[in-house]
């Protein structure tokens, strides 16, 4: 199925990004931009703060010369459920739909009924005698999803898709990167972290861990007694680098940055214990996050992979009109927002 002209549009805890991009051949990104915010999205936002955001919508959809209306947005992964399956496996599709939903009932946290159902088919594997179909489940809150079309429609918007955040950041990256292993998307974003395994550009696995980029910003705060925007400064200027400022703001951030590689580690031995051919032999870094000095290096020396940070634009077309704005920016933070602009079906 075509889909009509739209645009991405991603809603961070910090800023709305939005992109737009005209597919063919070579996918040529038209339009990029973004704003500024004091909120985002949640699962308690109220209604006065929904009418700001779609005033925030609407004015950086006028600020990057989108013309059309129609949108593929992004829930946040921290709204998702999601939960690698093992299950028998069968040739009866209807038994599989059947099996997988009593699997959700067990272990999605609310009632079954108030969540929209997906899952994403990873391998198929024998066990002792028997066959087996390992899948990703993906259940996002029915709540969550109307917050969203209202959001939208606040905005004067006409909402065509909406998916999670793993999947779109898995389209941008996974674009032109083909690798015959498993990479692991790290999307660091403010207040906290998406982790996904993509496996010859399909997602097998996401997770969002609780521990974002204000965390590290919030730890040399409270070591050195200064403001946020102070520590902010710090953390931008020396990051993760033992040789800037004689390893003070590192000493400070590691504990934090402990935090997101244990959790790493978790998911690289699950993959190994579980699902061998898909363990990551390669990390890309994306998000706002990931513009701090030296991750890359840091996480490749503390977890023995290699790590990277990943242009989400690398393989794109630019147009001539906006080559120097998109030049000029870092383009990692707008991930998810070129993913969203990159689906095609």
């Amino acid at each position: 199925m075509n889909l009509p002209e739209f645009f991405g549009l991603d809603i961070g805890n910090h800023s709305i990004k939005v992109a737009q991009v005209k597919q063919g051949g070579k996918p040529v990104l038209e339009k990029i931009g973004s704003i500024e915010t004091s909120l985002g999205m949640s699962s308690n936002i109220d209604s006065a703060s929904i009418i700001k955001l779609a005033d925030y919508i609407k004015e950086v959809h006028k600020a990057s010369g989108i013309s059309t209306k129609k949108v593929v947005a992004a829930l946040p992964e921290s709204m998702i459920f999601s939960r690698v399956l093992e299950i028998p496996l069968t040739k009866d599709e209807g038994k599989i739909e059947e099996t997988i939903y009593w699997e959700a009932k067990q272990y999605i946290p609310i009632d079954i009924e108030d969540v929209q159902l997906d899952w994403i088919r990873i391998q198929e594997k024998k066990v002792g005698t028997n066959s087996a179909l390992q899948l990703l489940l993906v259940a996002a809150p029915k709540a969550s999803v109307a917050q969203y079309k209202e959001l939208i429609e606040k905005a004067g918007m006409e909402l065509i898709a909406l998916e999670t955040e793993s999947i779109a950041t898995a389209r941008a990256i996974s674009f032109k990167r083909e690798s015959s292993s498993s990479i692991l998307i790290l999307d660091f974003g403010a207040n906290g972290t998406d982790m996904s395994v993509v496996k010859t550009g399909n997602l097998i696995f996401a997770q969002s861990l609780g521990t974002g980029s204000d965390a590290l910003t919030k730890a040399i705060q409270n070591d050195y007694g200064i403001t946020e925007q102070q520590a902010e400064q710090y953390k931008r200027s020396y990051g993760l680098l033992a040789d800037q400022g004689e390893g003070k703001i590192l000493k400070s951030l590691s504990p934090v940055m402990d935090i997101i590689v244990n959790e790493i580690n978790k998911t690289v031995n699950y993959f190994k214990a579980n699902i061998q051919e898909g363990t990551p032999q390669l990390i890309y870094v994306v998000g706002d996050g990931a513009k701090l000095p030296g991750l890359a290096e840091f996480l490749s020396q503390k977890l023995g992979i290699q790590s990277q940070i990943a242009d989400p634009t690398e393989f794109l077309g630019i147009t001539n009109s906006i080559k120097g704005e998109v030049e000029q920016m870092n383009a990692v933070g707008f991930t998810v927002a070129l993913g969203l602009a990159m689906k095609t079906e």
